[in-house]
């Protein structure tokens, strides 16, 4: 089966969507990182012009959720004025993610500072258009998260490589934006010549088309690094639940930190815990740790099931969850999740259909028509 046309749009702050809960506002951290002030700034700007809610995005963003339309402009002003928001089109479409731990002034940071000063020298990208800048031998970022990819290789060196390449070529700092916008160039050049109504991704681009410069066809191949939840040497790593917080938890990472570093896996970087109860994850074996979870109904106007209370009951069912990969998904569009799983339960007209080993678009095994049903069905089966 194939998978579903997804309606909308990547949202931004200067160009919102409309979901289940009114609009959503998309403000994009510089360099994932939130100061104490800022994170007061959105949880107020969450109550007082939202509903309270916020979501982490897979890039590294906060969404604030629930935003009625004639508080939208007001909302606008106040991020601006805090310069949580630019007024500038194409800084607000930038997408840029950088690796966990980046420390400022690094060469990482300084490609990123030289992308966020100079995006104006580039021309208009796809909304979904992602930059990610990592170290190359030992990778955080895969290649679903981005379209462009800035690694640095050893000292000064850098790397430019498209997103489904193996090959990659040389660059510096000096030639970085001008390398970058001439591979930005030739990846639009092709989508106009071929008129798809939606934007490609880069990795279909090359893998369609012959990339026209000289490359380096023999890369090592990298190690990947992974995150987890709990200590890291002077800090912690949390993971807000299901990707959803609360306007309550950035006043409490507010109280105890100077700066936070939203990163990949929809986790926090935080230099100390608050005294209070936090009411994020912070040991590895959560089981919530295990799902991939879109924010459902009445959140989404296409999810017909209520995502993160099923998947609440689900992560207390010890008995068959240890060891499973599972997507809840809201409809058959899959959106938390563009992996195949162990198990994916996807709603359909309110009720529950059950895809064992596949895709939220798959042919369900079973039908449940109550949440109840759900879980004793799954503890039949995976006991």
């Amino acid at each position: 089966m194939n998978r579903p046309i997804a309606k909308g749009w990547c949202p931004s702050a200067l160009r919102p969507m409309q979901s289940g809960d009114g609009l959503l506002v998309r403000v994009k951290p510089k360099y994932g990182m939130l100061n104490s002030k800022q994170l007061l700034v959105l949880a107020d700007c969450s109550d007082k012009f939202g509903n309270g809610l916020l979501d982490i995005t897979s890039r590294t963003n906060v969404q604030i959720r629930g935003i009625n339309e004639k508080n939208y402009s007001n909302l606008i002003l106040k991020l601006q004025t805090e310069e949580l928001v630019s007024d500038s089109d194409k800084l607000d479409r930038l997408n840029i993610i950088v690796p966990p731990f980046i420390q400022k002034n690094s060469l990482l940071w300084r490609c990123a500072s030289q992308i966020y000063s100079s995006v104006e020298m580039l021309p208009f990208l796809p909304e979904k258009f992602g930059f990610c800048i990592d170290h190359h031998e030992s990778r955080y970022l895969s290649d679903e998260l981005g379209d462009l990819f800035i690694e640095a290789v050893s000292g000064s060196k850098l790397m430019l490589r498209c997103a489904g390449m193996k090959e990659a070529f040389y660059t510096n700092e000096n030639n970085l934006m001008n390398d970058i916008k001439k591979i930005v160039e030739w990846y639009l050049e092709i989508q106009n010549v071929q008129k798809n109504e939606r934007a490609m991704r880069m990795r279909d681009v090359v893998e369609q088309n012959n990339f026209p410069w000289e490359t380096i066809k023999k890369i090592k191949e990298p190690f990947s690094q992974k995150i987890t939840v709990g200590r890291y040497q002077s800090k912690f790593i949390l993971a807000a639940p299901f990707g959803q917080l609360k306007s309550e938890h950035l006043r409490k990472l507010a109280a105890a930190n100077k700066t936070v570093q939203f990163t990949i896996n929809k986790m926090l970087i935080v230099e100390s815990l608050p005294d209070t109860n936090l009411g994020l994850i912070n040991e590895p074996q959560d089981n919530r740790l295990k799902m991939n979870v879109c924010p459902g109904a009445p959140h989404c106007s296409s999810a017909t099931i209520k995502t993160r209370n099923l998947a609440e009951s689900l992560a207390h069912q010890e008995e068959f969850i240890i060891g499973t990969n599972v997507h809840i998904s809201g409809c058959s569009k899959g959106c938390a999740s563009p992996n195949s799983k162990e198990i994916c339960i996807v709603g359909n007209e309110g009720r529950f259909d059950i895809v064992e080993k596949g895709y939220a678009w798959d042919k369900p095994v079973v039908k449940c028509s109550t949440q109840t049903s759900v879980l004793e069905h799954l503890k039949e089966t995976r006991s």
